[in-house]
């Protein structure tokens, strides 16, 4: 699990806004560190960090392209789109 320090060493290299480094270190917290995952819908994080589901999802655009987070899709067995799987880069 990554410490304190380490997280804001990795967060104070990397140039994204304020709310993008709040929602990397809710998921992290939600994962239980850099090898889990996290599926949570859009507005489901957006209702738990306090932000619109269009800044969570922009947010989560710009954690993936600096290598932050990576972002998959999943579909149900009948084609259904269901929540992105967030893991870690």
């Amino acid at each position: 699990m990554m410490n304190d320090l380490a997280r804001y060493r990795l967060l104070a290299g990397v140039s994204v806004p304020p709310a993008a480094k709040l929602l990397y270190n809710y998921l992290l917290d939600r994962a239980g560190g850099r090898n889990g995952m996290v599926l949570l819908s859009a507005r489901r994080l957006a209702a738990e960090v306090g932000l619109s589901t269009s800044a969570v999802r922009r947010n989560l655009h710009r954690l993936q392209q600096n290598g932050l987070i990576r972002l998959t899709p999943r579909y149900s067995e009948e084609g259904i789109r269901l929540t992105n799987q967030i893991t870690f880069a």
